[in-house]
This record gives structure tokens, C-alpha cells and sequence, in this order.
């Protein structure tokens, strides 16, 4: 994947992003009940700083589409070590997400201890699901 500002991880159009190039350290994952309140969500984060191209949203329905044009572009090698290099059931609860019609904010977050402020940003939102791709690790955050 090149390096970008407007490019994000999970954007196929880029002839580069390959699975095992899957490496989206510096992002927060946000998954939101739908679409609007994403769009709110994105507009608390820039009304407190964050930058508006460091932040992009996918529907449910361009997630999937995603994954189809992903898929189609897999090798037979991508395919057969796909279950050992790729974060299985970080994808299919990500894809189940969108299935269910929810809404995928990514914002582009490169200093971890910046997450927090986003985090205390996002509590008034109906968010069901948070990862933070960090530097060496990622960490998950669910809402009971």
C-alpha cells in the first residue's frame, strides 16, 4: 500500500494492498449502528481536532463490495495461505458487521496515546466495536 494521506487500509483500489501487507498500524476502527451516526461521530472528531482526511467511512455495502473485488483478485497462494497469515475471525466479525448493515469509521490515528481523546469523543455514540491497530499490537474495545 503506498504511503498516501487519502489512502486507508481496507481501500482495494490500490493495486498494492495484498493480505499479507495487511498492516494497518495507526488506525481506529470504529464500528458504528449505521450510517448516520457515523457521519455524527466523524463531526465530533474534526469539531476536536482530527483531522477530516484522517478519517473515512464505509457502509456496510462498500465493505462487502470490498470483499468481493479483494477476493477476486486473490492468487492461489493468497488463498491457500490465507488461514494461516490473515486475522480469520477479525475478518469475519468485521464482515458480519457489514452484513448486518453497520457502519465502518476508520480514523487514522498514529500517536496511540491520542486514541484515548478519541475514545472519550466517541462515547456518545452508538458504537458496537473498536480495534486499534497500534505499532506492535492491537487492541480491542466492546461496548456491553
Amino acid at each position: 500500500m503506498d504511503n498516501s494521506e487519502n489512502t486507508f487500509p481496507m481501500d482495494v483500489t490500490d493495486p498494492s494492498s495484498r493480505p499479507w501487507k495487511f498492516r494497518p498500524g495507526g488506525f481506529l476502527v470504529v464500528i458504528l449502528a449505521s450510517g448516520e451516526e457515523a457521519e455524527r461521530a466523524k463531526t465530533s472528531l474534526v469539531a476536536q481536532g482530527f483531522a477530516a482526511r484522517d478519517i473515512k467511512l464505509y457502509t456496510g455495502t462498500q465493505i462487502l463490495d470490498n470483499q468481493v473485488e479483494y477476493i477476486g483478485r486473490r492468487g492461489l497462494t493468497s488463498k491457500v495461505l490465507s488461514p494461516f497469515i490473515e486475522d480469520v475471525a477479525g475478518r469475519e466479525l468485521y464482515l458480519g458487521y457489514a452484513r448486518d448493515d453497520r457502519c465502518a469509521m476508520w480514523v487514522r490515528i498514529p500517536d496511540e496515546y491520542v486514541v484515548p481523546k478519541a475514545l472519550r469523543v466517541l462515547a456518545d455514540y452508538r458504537y458496537l466495536h473498536t480495534r486499534y491497530f497500534g505499532s506492535r499490537q492491537q487492541t480491542d474495545y466492546h461496548v456491553s
